[in-house]
């Protein structure tokens, strides 16, 4: 079906490429738009793209940027404001539901590994208004130095129920000495909504003292209270981002008195906490005591919260670094005696090896050791593990491994850690985002990460580590005195963004396979990320376009008139470039790389270098639809979910 306000769609694009020639003929500043899957850098050359074009579920956010160009003079005082968005039938996204986004940069002086670069990169995010406590911060005006662009992260929530088909909305860019240029914005709105809480459960930790050292300097500065707040705030945070902070308990109850506790952490777990994320409950909470008779007060108190099935002991970490193999029975005899999972990071040779298998309820082994270059895909031997109870399970984490582990800031040469899913500053969003691909295909139940705030202290400045950039530290300290405002808050960094993105293709994947098309969602996800190694090989275009084959799949599963692909262009796909193959660029190539010439390397050689099952008629395209019917237990989690709630009318 065509969309109902295509003719005003052509019309705002035409609107936008007509403000952008006037841009550059001297009316409002020259901008280009840009995914969230691109990180762009001061010297990178200003994007094409004039229209911005997403899609998303209820309940789910999404990202893109407006990127200025301080051309041969630069540019000062550079603000932005939104509109809000137009849908069908009188349908309508506030501009409330819109944060904007000063993107900073950070200094990278020695790279992570050979995929990375010295110089300025995009992370920290400073938001005009917060979403914390709802103040204006000092995210605008900007100034953008001549020959350099600077960027403009826009995102915005689709709140829940929101009517399916095309949004239309601008934002409008100035600075000083210049006229406005507005940016046209199409967005596509699917019919169903994501969950609040994440499907796949996340334990990411936090250091106790790290945000008191960052924003007050100390503890002495912050007081039990003070670290107590500060952890909560980071929690909301994270469940912003559809992640747990697993540590976020700074001390448990006083004796047999849990009033503080449960008024600290209870709507964190309950999901009655002020996210943005409405009802987002924590996944993963760790026991924070090793007294038997301690252990035994947490199971109870929890089990009569509901909050049970979060708990876990993490008995060891990284044996026999964390502990010897033999410290761990005695250990998790103690945690078992209290009702109370044990938890582990090792792999299933040295579970077998120590004897370990009854001991260890979580599993946690390195995403390297999971499926790598020399040993191949070992999912398959731990499910004798995961048969061995109802309390077995397999998550995994990743680690200094995907760019190379050293001491300190010192960067590898080795190509074994290129590929990999990473979290580094100067690792592609494609690798900020691959992990929760990867644990879907993987069938992996959780995810662990050490740490958040490693470095929080010194994040502006220096958060190399273990040869990573970034390695453990996820946030950036915004302090009033640095962003403005009355109150401190996280400052959220890019990949933070990108593990959020990945969250919620996660629940596009998982909700398919609730669907009965399990087969589809992991042939999609398998043709985008063949192995956890080749995780670069996808292009921004094949992800996007992935997403959209799969809920395009989901509304068909669900009956939903989708009105339209949503776009402000005029091909029949939804990527909104206006070639039809979409692949989200502009050469009609259906490769995503921009150089029309379909084999999905960047040259224009046509030598076929594109990754196997990306991008080509090998790739998991949907064909298999027709052959799929519905799982008998479709009518269920259509109830339990929530998705056939609306059609357009």
């Amino acid at each position: 079906m065509r969309s109902p306000t295509r003719a005003v769609r052509v019309v705002c694009i035409l609107a936008a490429v007509i403000g952008a020639g006037d841009a550059l003929a001297g009316g409002g500043p020259p901008v280009g738009v840009a995914t969230a899957l691109e990180k762009v850098r001061p010297a990178d050359p200003l994007p094409a793209a004039s229209v911005a074009e997403i899609e998303a579920a209820g309940n789910e956010l999404e990202a893109f940027q407006i990127v200025v160009d301080g051309g041969d003079t630069g540019l000062e005082g550079v603000t932005a404001a939104v509109s809000a968005l137009a849908g069908p039938d009188g349908a309508r996204i506030e501009a409330s539901a819109v944060t904007l986004y000063r993107v900073e940069l950070y200094d990278v002086v020695v790279p992570s590994n050979t995929e990375g670069e010295a110089g300025r990169w995009p992370d920290p995010l400073v938001p005009d208004v917060d979403t914390y406590f709802g103040e204006r911060r000092d995210a605008f005006p900007f100034d953008v130095p001549a020959g350099e662009r600077r960027s403009i992260w826009v995102e915005l929530l689709v709140p829940a129920g929101t009517p399916p088909g095309g949004y239309d909305g601008t934002v409008t860019v100035e600075a000083e000495g210049t006229g406005a240029t507005e940016v046209a914005v199409g967005l596509r709105v699917r019919g169903f909504d994501l969950p609040s809480t994440a499907t796949l459960k996340s334990a990411f930790g936090m250091g106790w003292l790290a945000p008191c050292s960052a924003f007050l300097g100390s503890y002495d500065a912050c007081g039990d209270q003070g670290v107590e707040e500060f952890h909560v705030l980071f929690e909301r945070a994270a469940l912003d981002h559809r992640m747990t902070i697993e540590t976020v308990v700074y001390a448990g109850p006083s004796g047999d008195d849990w009033s503080r506790f449960d008024e600290l952490y209870g709507p964190l777990l309950d999901g009655t906490a002020d996210t943005r994320l409405a009802g987002a409950r924590m996944t993963t909470l760790r026991l924070m005591t090793g007294d038997a008779e301690r252990m035994a007060a947490w199971h109870d108190h929890f089990e009569e919260e509901g909050w049970l099935d979060r708990l876990f002991d993490y008995t060891c970490d990284e044996p026999p670094a964390g502990c010897s193999f033999s410290d761990i029975p005695p250990r998790a005899d103690a945690v078992h005696a209290a009702g109370i999972r044990t938890l582990v990071t090792t792999d299933v040779d040295e579970m077998a090896a120590n004897g370990l298998l009854s001991d260890i309820d979580i599993a946690v082994p390195i995403v390297n050791f999971m499926d790598g270059p020399d040993d191949g895909d070992r999912r398959v031997e731990y499910d004798d593990f995961l048969a061995g109870g109802p309390d077995k399970e397999l998550w995994w984490y990743q680690s200094c491994m995907s760019h190379g582990c050293g001491g300190g800031c010192v960067g590898t040469d080795s190509e074994y850690f290129t590929g990999w899913p990473s979290y580094m500053i100067d690792a592609s969003a494609m690798q900020n985002r691959a992990m929760e691909w990867l644990s879907f295909l993987y069938d992996i139940g959780g995810e662990l990460y050490f740490e958040t705030t490693w470095k929080l202290p010194t994040a502006w400045d220096d958060l190399c580590d273990f040869s990573g950039n970034g390695d453990g530290t996820l946030f950036y300290p915004g302090t009033t005195a640095r962003i403005g405002g009355t109150r401190d808050i996280p400052i959220e960094s890019i990949r933070l963004k990108m593990i959020r993105e990945g969250m919620e293709d996660y629940e596009y994947l998982h909700v398919l396979s609730e669907l009965g098309d399990g087969d589809l969602a992991r042939n999609e996800a398998r043709a985008l990320f063949p192995a956890p190694y080749r995780v670069t090989e996808a292009s921004p275009g094949d992800l996007y376009a992935t997403r959209s084959r799969i809920a395009d799949r989901i509304e068909e599963l669900l009956g939903v008139d989708p009105g339209g692909d949503g776009d402000a262009d005029s091909d029949s796909d939804s990527d909104g470039d206006g070639d039809g193959d979409g692949d989200g660029d502009t050469d009609g190539d259906g490769d995503g790389d921009g150089d029309g010439d379909g084999d999905g390397d960047t040259d224009s050689d046509a030598d076929a270098g594109a990754s196997p099952g990306v991008g080509g008629a090998e790739s998991g395209c949907g064909c298999r639809v027709a052959g799929v019917r519905r799982g008998a237990g479709t009518a269920l989690v259509l109830l339990l979910l929530g998705l056939a709630r609306r059609q357009t009318r």
